[in-house]
């Protein structure tokens, strides 16, 4: 299905790359602003002449060097921006990165330009590496005279030439095998460009990465566990309607089980790079299966690998969302994105709506949990809020491997035109609404959105919120299979669709992590609860620790339960070191009335106010 759109390499003779001299596919011109360039020398000239870009598109261009390698570009026209002042570039702009895995995500080298921020004057400007993406960043305001003019060329020597192969689409679904029988060959890179179409910008794919089979440096070595995918490596990259690149996964080593990245943007990159070294059996290579996301009622259930992440024989995976049959509410239509009482977000950026335009409820209690994908600062902005001072407040709490790291509350209106803004520390967040039994108003707009910084402690995470139903019971067995992974930081989140008309009742039935040769615990469990405080007005803390400042372990670590400890909401925070695994946490979960559940509480009791049991009931 893949239409590959080249240009033989030349090194006699500069060539001049206009889209309408590629050949075609079966699209509209529209559709077409991308294309994959082979050649060591050339000019690219956006709009082609006769091309109408559409304001808002996004154009997207890979450059594979044939004989040569690292870049030397000039542009020698630039007019992107529009008619409106652009300093930062975030209205129109044009980007170049360079493509490898021999550095890290937040290492790459790129470059920004657009009118407030042009390149330099009749200069150039140098990329390291053999590949480059272009992407050109149309402006709401386009004029017909917006767009660039780009020259390249190679300027070192390559001591051994490296092969390039690149291949571009429009199609919104499709599959890549590569290769497509035996192994693949030494010292290549390959690239898949897929473009759809801008009239569908709000298009979500599935991305399901499948028979991963690749060479993986030796992580017991002379390379870290972060360097085990510089050899060969599978890395995808997303192009968001920002134009700013983001990677997205990035892959090394062999597995059997599945990635599945979902909620991808209709523009990525699948690139492919391979060491010079030719070990024989070093891999039969993957396959791609691609497709516009489907909606399904689930339990919302996130699980990813790191931009930075590996599979192999010690550290295999299944990744992507997962569901875990219940009843429960429709996911909401993007993983980023929830007007419903409590969910998940997942991403660089999102938004919670809830009941802007509508009356909320007394005893309302809305847990959302909020992943940033190893950042370590979310800045978060009330742009609207009409909840009841003092009385009524939305709660922001971070957490990291000790637990609890940063806390804001927003407790009084907010106005449009004056939004609130702060920034915590922390990759994974929890946002609580919390309404008292009186006075109830209209919700609130909460967004986020990542600032500068990466956690490079985490490799792995999964996160669960599952809301039960009155007399609901679940139960729960964290990881799902197998063990649990190293240096993970997972959550796991239970609330109560009607807290005013009960508790949550959990007891944990299983609990296998890693205990230290002196007793203490290498990896954890921390347990907090969602309870009213029993202070007078204004409450600000609904969210309190239940297990010991040090996390439990063991279920001799259990604390002793309270009946009197009634919580309306659950959550378990687990986090692993580097080294030893086990299989982690089993649990049951019932949603109980207060009568219910004091009974209940006695009876697991045996009337006795004792449980010979190794477990944990928690209300």
């Amino acid at each position: 299905f893949l239409a590959a759109l080249s240009v033989a390499a030349s090194t006699s003779a500069q060539k001049v790359f206009t889209l309408d001299k590629f050949p075609s596919e079966e699209i509209d011109q529209e559709s077409r602003c991308g294309a994959t360039i082979e050649a060591d020398a050339g000019t690219l000239v956006v709009p082609a002449v006769g091309q109408n870009i559409q304001p808002g598109s996004i154009c997207i261009f890979t450059i594979h060097l044939q004989t040569k390698s690292n870049f030397r570009f000039n542009i020698s026209s630039l007019d992107v921006s529009g008619e409106e002042r652009d300093e930062d570039c975030s209205q129109a702009a044009v980007r170049i990165y360079s493509l490898t895995n021999l550095v890290p995500a937040d290492r790459v080298e790129s470059y920004t330009f657009c009118n407030d921020n042009p390149p330099p004057a009749g200069g150039s400007f140098f990329l390291s590496g053999n590949l480059a993406t272009v992407i050109y960043q149309a402006s709401q305001n386009a004029s017909v005279n917006s767009g660039f003019t780009l020259n390249f060329e190679a300027i070192t020597f390559q001591p051994i030439p490296i092969t390039q192969e690149s291949s571009y689409t429009s199609a919104t679904s499709g599959f890549i095998r590569y290769p497509v029988e035996g192994e693949y060959e030494a010292n290549r890179i390959n690239t898949w460009l897929i473009k759809t179409s801008d009239a569908n910008p709000n298009l979500e794919l599935d991305v399901i990465l499948e028979r991963i089979d690749m060479e993986e440096c030796d992580a017991n070595g002379n390379f870290s566990i972060n360097e085990v995918c510089l050899c060969d490596a599978l890395i995808v990259y997303e192009i968001p309607n920002t134009g700013i690149l983001e990677e997205r996964e990035r892959l090394c080593g062999r597995s059997n089980n599945t990635l599945r990245i979902e909620y991808l943007g209709p523009n990525f990159i699948i690139a492919f790079f391979t060491d010079y070294v030719n070990v024989p059996g070093q891999g039969s290579g993957f396959q791609v299966l691609y497709k516009p996301h489907e909606v399904a009622t689930t339990t919302t259930t996130s699980t990813t690998t790191p931009p930075s992440s590996t599979t192999g024989p010690s550290s295999t995976t299944t990744s992507g969302s997962t569901t875990t049959p219940t009843t429960t509410t429709l996911r909401p239509p993007s993983s980023n994105y929830s007007s419903e009482c409590g969910g998940i977000l997942t991403g660089t950026q999102g938004l919670i709506e809830y009941k802007v335009n509508d009356y909320y409820d007394d005893y309302e209690r809305c847990l959302w949990t909020i992943r940033t994908p190893y950042r370590t600062r979310i800045g978060f902005t009330l742009s609207q809020s009409e909840v009841e001072p003092r009385y009524d407040n939305i709660q922001i709490y971070t957490f990291n491997a000790s637990g609890i790291m940063g806390t804001h509350v927003f407790n009084a209106p907010v106005d449009p035109d004056s939004p609130l803004y702060v920034v915590v520390e922390g990759t994974v967040a929890f946002i609580l609404f919390q309404s008292d039994y009186s006075n109830v108003r209209h919700g609130f707009s909460l967004s986020f959105a990542v600032e500068d910084g990466f956690d490079n402690s985490l490799l792995y995470y999964e996160d669960k919120n599952t809301i039960l139903e009155p007399r609901q019971e679940i139960t729960t067995r964290f990881p799902e299979a197998g063990q649990y992974r190293n240096l993970e930081l997972s959550t796991i989140a239970f609330m109560g669709k009607k807290s005013n008309l009960g508790y949550l009742q959990m007891n944990i039935t299983s609990l296998d992590l890693e205990v230290g040769t002196d007793g203490d615990c290498n990896d954890k469990i921390h347990i907090y609860h969602v309870k009213d405080p029993e202070t007078d007005p204004p409450h600000y803390t609904h969210i309190a620790r239940y297990t010991p400042v040090g996390g439990i372990c063991q279920s001799t670590d259990l604390p002793y339960p309270d009946p009197n400890n009634r919580a309306t909401g659950i959550i378990i925070i687990l986090a692993t070191d580097v080294a030893g695994r086990g299989n982690g946490i089993e649990l049951e979960v019932s949603a109980f009335s207060g009568l219910e559940f004091k009974a209940c509480f006695y009876s697991r009791l045996g009337g006795t106010g004792r449980d010979s049991s190794p477990s944990l009931i928690l209300g």
